[in-house]
Protein backbone atom coordinates (compact mmCIF):
# COMPACT_ATOMS: atom_id res chain seq x y z
CA UNK A 1 0.00 0.00 0.00
CA UNK A 2 1.05 3.29 -0.69
CA UNK A 3 -0.57 6.69 0.52
CA UNK A 4 -1.00 10.36 -0.94
CA UNK A 5 -2.88 13.16 -0.12
CA UNK A 6 -6.25 13.83 -1.80
CA UNK A 7 -7.73 16.59 0.03
CA UNK A 8 -5.91 18.99 2.58
CA UNK A 9 -7.63 22.20 3.67
CA UNK A 10 -6.07 23.95 6.92
CA UNK A 11 -8.25 21.84 9.26
CA UNK A 12 -8.16 18.45 7.49
CA UNK A 13 -6.02 16.43 5.82
CA UNK A 14 -7.12 13.19 3.73
CA UNK A 15 -4.76 10.84 2.35
CA UNK A 16 -5.86 7.77 0.02
CA UNK A 17 -4.25 4.20 -0.74
CA UNK A 18 -3.28 4.22 -4.26
CA UNK A 19 -1.74 0.56 -4.17
CA UNK A 20 1.35 -0.39 -5.84
CA UNK A 21 1.47 -2.79 -8.90
CA UNK A 22 1.03 -6.00 -6.97
CA UNK A 23 -1.89 -5.10 -6.18
CA UNK A 24 -2.86 -3.56 -9.33
CA UNK A 25 -1.84 -6.99 -10.69
CA UNK A 26 -3.88 -8.93 -8.38
CA UNK A 27 -6.92 -6.97 -8.92
CA UNK A 28 -6.59 -7.09 -12.30
CA UNK A 29 -6.05 -11.19 -12.17
CA UNK A 30 -9.31 -11.40 -9.71
CA UNK A 31 -11.37 -9.25 -11.70
CA UNK A 32 -10.91 -11.84 -15.26
CA UNK A 33 -11.80 -14.72 -12.61
CA UNK A 34 -15.12 -13.41 -11.92
CA UNK A 35 -15.64 -12.16 -15.27
CA UNK A 36 -14.69 -15.49 -16.16
CA UNK A 37 -17.08 -17.14 -13.61
CA UNK A 38 -20.15 -14.98 -14.44
CA UNK A 39 -19.29 -15.88 -18.26
CA UNK A 40 -20.13 -19.46 -16.74
CA UNK A 41 -23.33 -18.23 -15.10
CA UNK A 42 -24.28 -16.77 -17.92
CA UNK A 43 -23.26 -19.99 -20.55
CA UNK A 44 -24.84 -22.61 -17.81
CA UNK A 45 -28.49 -20.14 -18.60
CA UNK A 46 -28.25 -20.68 -22.17
CA UNK A 47 -27.54 -24.25 -21.71
CA UNK A 48 -29.65 -25.68 -18.96
CA UNK A 49 -32.51 -22.69 -18.85
CA UNK A 50 -31.88 -22.81 -14.85
CA UNK A 51 -31.72 -19.65 -13.42
CA UNK A 52 -30.70 -20.36 -10.05
CA UNK A 53 -27.41 -22.02 -9.81
CA UNK A 54 -26.62 -19.30 -12.69
CA UNK A 55 -27.81 -16.49 -10.71
CA UNK A 56 -25.63 -18.04 -7.80
CA UNK A 57 -22.22 -18.20 -10.31
CA UNK A 58 -23.26 -14.96 -11.24
CA UNK A 59 -22.93 -13.63 -7.19
CA UNK A 60 -20.05 -15.83 -6.71
CA UNK A 61 -18.24 -14.15 -9.96
CA UNK A 62 -18.94 -10.49 -9.22
CA UNK A 63 -17.30 -10.85 -5.39
CA UNK A 64 -14.20 -11.38 -7.44
CA UNK A 65 -14.43 -7.48 -8.21
CA UNK A 66 -13.93 -6.78 -4.26
CA UNK A 67 -10.46 -6.32 -4.04
CA UNK A 68 -10.94 -3.29 -7.38
CA UNK A 69 -13.45 -1.44 -5.07
CA UNK A 70 -11.25 -1.61 -1.70
CA UNK A 71 -10.31 1.94 -0.47
CA UNK A 72 -8.23 2.50 2.53
CA UNK A 73 -8.32 6.42 3.72
CA UNK A 74 -6.47 8.22 6.76
CA UNK A 75 -7.79 11.19 7.92
CA UNK A 76 -6.26 13.70 9.96
CA UNK A 77 -8.32 16.31 11.72
CA UNK A 78 -6.63 19.04 13.64
CA UNK A 79 -10.46 20.33 15.11
CA UNK A 80 -10.70 17.20 17.55
CA UNK A 81 -6.86 16.37 17.16
CA UNK A 82 -7.76 12.98 15.87
CA UNK A 83 -5.71 10.30 12.98
CA UNK A 84 -8.93 7.85 11.70
CA UNK A 85 -7.86 5.04 9.31
CA UNK A 86 -10.56 3.11 7.87
CA UNK A 87 -11.17 0.60 5.29
CA UNK A 88 -14.23 0.39 3.18
CA UNK A 89 -15.99 -1.93 0.35
CA UNK A 90 -18.25 0.07 -2.23
CA UNK A 91 -18.62 2.85 0.30
CA UNK A 92 -18.85 1.11 3.47
CA UNK A 93 -16.80 0.84 6.11
CA UNK A 94 -15.53 -2.19 7.30
CA UNK A 95 -13.12 -1.15 9.41
CA UNK A 96 -11.61 1.86 11.28
CA UNK A 97 -9.01 2.62 13.32
CA UNK A 98 -8.79 6.13 15.46
CA UNK A 99 -5.30 7.66 17.50
CA UNK A 100 -5.84 10.54 19.31
CA UNK A 101 -3.90 13.40 20.44
CA UNK A 102 -2.86 12.04 23.53
CA UNK A 103 -2.18 8.33 22.22
CA UNK A 104 0.78 9.65 19.12
CA UNK A 105 3.71 9.60 21.21
CA UNK A 106 6.08 9.77 18.02
CA UNK A 107 5.61 10.00 14.28
CA UNK A 108 9.00 8.99 12.40
CA UNK A 109 9.83 9.69 9.02
CA UNK A 110 12.06 7.10 7.05
CA UNK A 111 13.37 6.57 3.47
CA UNK A 112 15.25 3.70 1.74
CA UNK A 113 16.16 2.85 -2.19
CA UNK A 114 15.82 0.13 -4.00
CA UNK A 115 16.52 -1.62 -7.39
CA UNK A 116 20.18 0.35 -7.74
CA UNK A 117 21.69 -3.28 -8.79
CA UNK A 118 19.95 -3.62 -12.01
CA UNK A 119 20.06 0.98 -12.66
CA UNK A 120 23.71 0.40 -12.51
CA UNK A 121 23.54 -2.74 -14.88
CA UNK A 122 20.79 -1.06 -17.01
CA UNK A 123 20.13 2.49 -18.11
CA UNK A 124 17.01 2.35 -18.52
CA UNK A 125 15.96 0.77 -14.97
CA UNK A 126 15.63 3.54 -12.35
CA UNK A 127 16.50 3.22 -8.53
CA UNK A 128 13.02 3.21 -6.55
CA UNK A 129 12.60 5.56 -3.40
CA UNK A 130 10.30 4.47 -0.89
CA UNK A 131 8.97 6.84 2.75
CA UNK A 132 7.42 4.93 5.09
CA UNK A 133 5.83 7.37 8.13
CA UNK A 134 5.68 5.42 11.25
CA UNK A 135 3.01 6.18 14.23
CA UNK A 136 4.34 4.97 17.74
CA UNK A 137 0.63 5.42 19.44
CA UNK A 138 -1.37 2.32 19.88
CA UNK A 139 -2.88 0.87 17.64
CA UNK A 140 0.53 1.46 15.61
CA UNK A 141 0.90 2.24 11.73
CA UNK A 142 3.44 2.31 9.63
CA UNK A 143 2.15 3.80 6.42
CA UNK A 144 4.10 3.95 2.96
CA UNK A 145 3.96 7.12 1.57
CA UNK A 146 4.02 8.10 -2.22
CA UNK A 147 6.73 10.87 -2.19
CA UNK A 148 8.90 12.27 0.21
CA UNK A 149 6.36 15.80 -0.55
CA UNK A 150 3.21 13.81 0.67
CA UNK A 151 5.41 12.36 3.94
CA UNK A 152 6.65 16.26 4.58
CA UNK A 153 3.28 17.53 4.40
CA UNK A 154 1.94 15.04 7.14
CA UNK A 155 4.36 15.53 9.34
CA UNK A 156 4.47 19.41 9.65
CA UNK A 157 0.67 19.13 9.99
CA UNK A 158 0.75 16.75 12.53
CA UNK A 159 3.78 18.89 14.31
CA UNK A 160 1.53 21.88 14.40
CA UNK A 161 -1.63 20.19 16.08
CA UNK A 162 -0.92 17.38 17.54
CA UNK A 163 1.54 17.09 21.08
CA UNK A 164 3.86 15.14 19.51
CA UNK A 165 7.45 14.90 18.41
CA UNK A 166 8.53 14.42 14.88
CA UNK A 167 11.93 12.22 14.05
CA UNK A 168 13.77 11.63 10.87
CA UNK A 169 15.76 8.83 10.18
CA UNK A 170 19.06 9.05 8.72
CA UNK A 171 21.86 6.53 8.08
CA UNK A 172 19.97 4.18 10.63
CA UNK A 173 19.71 6.48 13.09
CA UNK A 174 17.03 8.54 14.53
CA UNK A 175 17.24 11.92 14.45
CA UNK A 176 14.81 14.63 16.41
CA UNK A 177 13.48 16.75 13.91
CA UNK A 178 13.82 19.95 14.67
CA UNK A 179 16.45 22.63 13.54
CA UNK A 180 18.67 21.54 15.96
CA UNK A 181 18.11 17.51 15.29
CA UNK A 182 19.08 17.90 12.04
CA UNK A 183 22.85 18.53 12.80
CA UNK A 184 25.42 15.58 13.38
CA UNK A 185 25.43 15.25 17.52
CA UNK A 186 24.12 18.72 17.62
CA UNK A 187 27.54 20.20 16.41
CA UNK A 188 27.81 22.75 13.84
CA UNK A 189 29.25 21.27 10.37
CA UNK A 190 31.40 23.75 8.52
CA UNK A 191 31.35 24.12 4.75
CA UNK A 192 34.25 21.59 3.24
CA UNK A 193 34.70 24.03 0.25
CA UNK A 194 35.06 21.62 -2.27
CA UNK A 195 34.10 20.62 -5.74
CA UNK A 196 30.86 18.93 -4.13
CA UNK A 197 29.79 22.15 -2.09
CA UNK A 198 31.28 25.41 -1.45
CA UNK A 199 30.80 29.02 -1.06
CA UNK A 200 30.80 31.39 -4.41
CA UNK A 201 29.74 34.85 -3.29
CA UNK A 202 28.43 36.83 -0.60
CA UNK A 203 25.66 34.34 1.66
CA UNK A 204 25.70 31.92 -1.36
CA UNK A 205 27.11 28.30 -1.62
CA UNK A 206 26.86 26.08 -4.73
CA UNK A 207 25.96 22.56 -4.48
CA UNK A 208 26.94 19.40 -6.40
CA UNK A 209 24.14 17.61 -8.05
CA UNK A 210 26.04 14.24 -7.58
CA UNK A 211 29.18 13.41 -5.92
CA UNK A 212 32.50 13.67 -6.95
CA UNK A 213 34.80 16.25 -8.69
CA UNK A 214 34.60 18.80 -11.51
CA UNK A 215 35.62 15.57 -14.04
CA UNK A 216 33.81 12.77 -12.72
CA UNK A 217 30.46 15.14 -12.26
CA UNK A 218 30.38 16.50 -15.98
CA UNK A 219 31.94 13.19 -17.44
CA UNK A 220 28.52 11.82 -17.88
CA UNK A 221 26.68 14.87 -19.71
CA UNK A 222 29.42 15.53 -21.65
CA UNK A 223 30.13 11.83 -22.58
CA UNK A 224 26.13 11.55 -23.73
CA UNK A 225 26.14 15.07 -25.35
CA UNK A 226 29.29 13.88 -27.76
CA UNK A 227 27.60 10.91 -28.32
CA UNK A 228 24.42 12.56 -29.40
CA UNK A 229 26.44 15.06 -31.59
CA UNK A 230 28.16 12.19 -33.30
CA UNK A 231 25.45 10.01 -34.17
CA UNK A 232 23.29 13.19 -35.91
CA UNK A 233 26.95 13.62 -37.37
CA UNK A 234 27.34 9.94 -38.54
CA UNK A 235 23.34 9.85 -39.88
CA UNK A 236 23.93 13.27 -42.02
CA UNK A 237 27.04 12.02 -43.60
CA UNK A 238 25.06 8.26 -43.73
CA UNK A 239 22.31 10.19 -45.59
CA UNK A 240 24.48 12.01 -48.26
CA UNK A 241 26.22 8.74 -48.73
CA UNK A 242 23.16 7.06 -49.81
CA UNK A 243 21.57 9.60 -51.59
CA UNK A 244 18.83 9.85 -49.00
CA UNK A 245 16.41 12.40 -50.39
CA UNK A 246 13.09 11.43 -48.83
CA UNK A 247 13.32 13.90 -46.13
CA UNK A 248 15.08 17.79 -47.93
CA UNK A 249 18.38 18.46 -46.67
CA UNK A 250 18.03 21.02 -44.63
CA UNK A 251 14.92 19.13 -42.71
CA UNK A 252 17.53 16.75 -41.79
CA UNK A 253 20.24 19.07 -40.33
CA UNK A 254 17.29 20.81 -38.60
CA UNK A 255 16.31 17.54 -37.12
CA UNK A 256 20.30 16.75 -36.32
CA UNK A 257 20.18 19.82 -34.44
CA UNK A 258 17.04 19.29 -32.39
CA UNK A 259 18.20 16.03 -31.66
CA UNK A 260 21.71 16.65 -30.27
CA UNK A 261 20.57 19.95 -28.70
CA UNK A 262 17.53 18.43 -26.92
CA UNK A 263 19.41 15.43 -25.69
CA UNK A 264 22.48 17.59 -24.56
CA UNK A 265 19.92 20.48 -22.94
CA UNK A 266 18.46 17.90 -21.14
CA UNK A 267 21.23 16.01 -19.09
CA UNK A 268 23.29 18.83 -18.94
CA UNK A 269 20.07 20.44 -17.14
CA UNK A 270 20.19 17.83 -14.44
CA UNK A 271 24.07 18.25 -14.10
CA UNK A 272 24.37 21.60 -13.28
CA UNK A 273 25.24 22.38 -10.19
CA UNK A 274 22.09 24.15 -7.34
CA UNK A 275 22.80 27.35 -5.75
CA UNK A 276 21.49 28.71 -2.34
CA UNK A 277 21.23 32.29 -1.57
CA UNK A 278 20.30 34.39 0.93
CA UNK A 279 18.76 37.68 -0.17
CA UNK A 280 17.02 39.92 2.48
CA UNK A 281 15.10 37.08 4.13
CA UNK A 282 14.72 35.18 1.36
CA UNK A 283 16.40 32.09 0.93
CA UNK A 284 16.61 31.67 -3.04
CA UNK A 285 17.07 28.38 -4.38
CA UNK A 286 18.42 27.68 -8.17
CA UNK A 287 17.79 24.47 -8.86
CA UNK A 288 17.94 24.30 -12.97
CA UNK A 289 19.47 26.36 -15.85
CA UNK A 290 16.35 28.73 -16.03
CA UNK A 291 14.15 29.80 -13.14
CA UNK A 292 14.83 29.85 -9.31
CA UNK A 293 12.50 29.43 -6.48
CA UNK A 294 11.88 31.95 -3.15
CA UNK A 295 11.16 30.74 0.41
CA UNK A 296 11.01 33.49 3.52
CA UNK A 297 14.07 31.91 5.90
CA UNK A 298 10.71 32.27 8.09
CA UNK A 299 9.57 29.01 5.96
CA UNK A 300 12.87 27.30 5.78
CA UNK A 301 13.37 24.47 8.08
CA UNK A 302 16.55 22.96 7.08
CA UNK A 303 18.24 20.26 5.10
CA UNK A 304 18.26 16.65 5.35
CA UNK A 305 19.71 13.28 3.57
CA UNK A 306 16.45 10.86 3.14
CA UNK A 307 17.23 7.46 0.88
CA UNK A 308 20.62 9.38 -0.47
CA UNK A 309 18.69 12.09 -1.48
CA UNK A 310 19.38 15.90 -0.24
CA UNK A 311 16.37 17.55 0.01
CA UNK A 312 15.69 21.32 1.38
CA UNK A 313 13.03 21.27 3.71
CA UNK A 314 10.51 24.22 3.99
CA UNK A 315 7.06 24.69 5.30
CA UNK A 316 5.67 24.50 1.67
CA UNK A 317 7.37 21.35 0.99
CA UNK A 318 10.79 20.31 -0.79
CA UNK A 319 13.25 20.76 -3.12
CA UNK A 320 16.00 18.16 -4.43
CA UNK A 321 19.42 19.72 -4.25
CA UNK A 322 21.49 16.66 -4.60
CA UNK A 323 21.93 12.95 -5.44
CA UNK A 324 24.02 10.49 -3.37
CA UNK A 325 26.63 12.83 -1.62
CA UNK A 326 27.76 12.07 1.56
CA UNK A 327 25.32 12.69 4.42
CA UNK A 328 28.08 15.09 5.67
CA UNK A 329 27.56 17.69 3.22
CA UNK A 330 24.16 18.04 4.17
CA UNK A 331 24.91 18.73 7.56
CA UNK A 332 27.58 21.19 6.57
CA UNK A 333 24.40 23.07 4.35
CA UNK A 334 22.54 22.61 7.23
CA UNK A 335 25.18 24.60 9.45
CA UNK A 336 25.25 26.74 6.53
CA UNK A 337 21.49 27.69 6.83
CA UNK A 338 21.35 27.40 10.61
CA UNK A 339 23.13 31.00 11.16
CA UNK A 340 20.58 32.67 8.69
CA UNK A 341 16.96 30.93 10.35
CA UNK A 342 18.37 32.06 14.15
CA UNK A 343 18.88 35.62 12.82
Amino acid sequence: MSYKICKQTEERIVLQDVGGIIDFIFSGVMALIGAGVMYLSWFNYQDTGEIVMSFVFLLLGSCFFFPMFKINRLTIDAVNKELTKTKSWFGITTNKEIITNNGLSLLEMSGFTSGEVEAFFDTNERAQHHYSLKFYSYPEWNLSMRSFSSMLDVALFIGRYFDTDLAMVVQHKRHKFTAKGLLKNHQITPLPNDSTVKEVGFQEIRVASTRGGIIRQWAVPVSLSMWAIMTSGFLLYLSALEGFTYIPVALQYLLAFIFSFGISFLIIKNYVPNHLKIDHGNLIVKTSLFGARKYPLSEVIGVVNVAKITYLITRKGSERLAYKIPTKYSYAIHSWLLSFLNK
